[in-house]
């Protein structure tokens, strides 16, 4: 194998680690900024209103020209996550076509001019469009990962780091970033990935409760919490009165989330979360629309409470961006004074005594 060929990928290139350096992005409204494309229009990123993927790189290279060595002297393929850049391109290339089927569209971003964008587009024969940050407008609104190398030609040496974005509008129509991946290896791999998240994503149908959901509604309370009326911090609800979003798959209610917004209007309590298919990522979708529907209702603050036996749940609202905000020591014991059905142990034996408060501050 020509070591140059940037189509191909050695078998020993350097693994890139999460720094954490794009944990801010997640949930995140795109930057009030344009970027040129290579159709010649400018492209104001807040006006995009369909499905979209963005695909970051670092840089294309030069045809038949190695890369220069790094201001240290250091090798480009010694630098974890650099190398890759057109296996990434031609991945989202050949799989284009699914996208479409999907009603996403694809734009590839990088530092380089538009010009040598263009380039590369005509040379691979890709057939969606790449955004110019050459003057890094995007990175410095959004602060983006980057790290500086001499390129040969066609943009600044500020490089930046590999990931994808998906973003959809929300409520308000308003462009946001639902899912990042970063770091991306290996690179060639990464628009399959994308397009089986989305493949995922488009089963998973989210919708506002019916009068029709009744029954499903009652049966989900009653057999994750004992009946519809359910304590937090002190407060009853008579959660099957209360707003509710229903998840379907195949046409089939398969998840549940029941929700309030607090006197004042500036808190919304997501108040019972539960699901029929497990490990299918149904919570996070009925999270991410409760997260939604508290934006468009001007909330600052999304929280709930969970039990201190609910060890994976706390896993998986932990992993989808929620922080432990509270302990409230000894709130189930006083609930089970009002409410017997409350069961004194839970998950793994362990005694049920307590509440956690997790929350999100939305932007």
């Amino acid at each position: 194998m020509n070591p140059h060929d940037p189509t191909q990928l050695p078998a020993d290139l350097p693994v890139p680690t999460d720094d954490g350096a794009c944990l801010h992005l997640r949930g995140s409204v795109l930057a009030d900024v344009s970027l040129m494309s290579t159709s010649g229009e400018c492209v104001p990123l807040r006006s995009l209103r369909s499905p979209t993927v963005f695909f970051f790189y670092p840089r294309t290279g030069v045809p038949g020209q190695p890369p220069s060595l790094g201001f240290g002297g250091e090798e480009w393929d010694s630098i974890p996550g650099a190398r890759g850049c057109t296996p990434q391109s031609c991945g989202y290339r050949d799989l284009h076509g699914e996208f479409r089927s999907l009603g996403v569209t694809v734009l590839g971003v990088s530092t380089n001019t538009s010009e040598h964008q263009r380039e590369f587009k005509a040379r691979q024969h890709v057939a969606f469009e790449f955004l110019s940050d050459w003057e890094l407008s995007l990175a410095r609104a959004m602060r983006l990962p980057t790290f500086e190398f001499p390129v040969e030609s066609g943009g600044p040496t500020t490089l930046l780091h590999r990931m994808a974005w998906f973003v959809t509008p929300d409520l308000d129509g308003v462009p946001r970033i639902r899912r990042v991946w970063y770091p991306v290896f290996p690179p060639d791999r990464n628009a399959g990935d994308v397009l089986e998240y989305l493949k995922w994503r488009g089963s998973i149908v989210v919708r506002a409760k019916r009068a029709d959901d009744a029954a499903f509604v009652r049966e989900e309370l009653t057999k994750h919490w004992g009946g519809t009326q359910i304590w937090s911090i002190g407060r009853a609800f008579q959660a099957d009165e209360i707003p509710a979003l229903i998840a379907e798959v195949d046409g089939k209610p398969a998840g549940l989330v029941t929700y309030d917004v607090h006197p004042g209007g500036y808190q919304f309590e997501v108040v019972t979360l539960s699901t029929r298919l497990e490990r299918l990522g149904i919570g996070a979708r009925l999270l991410e629309a409760a997260e939604d529907i508290a934006r468009h209702a001007r909330c600052t603050r999304i929280f709930l409470t969970t039990t201190n036996d609910n060890t994976g749940a706390m896993t998986m609202y932990q992993r989808e961006g929620w922080e432990l905000a509270a302990l409230h020591r000894g709130n189930v014991d006083e609930a089970r004074k009002r409410k017997a059905q409350i069961p004194l142990f839970g998950n793994f034996g362990i005694r049920v005594r307590s509440e956690l408060e997790l929350e999100k501050w939305l932007e």
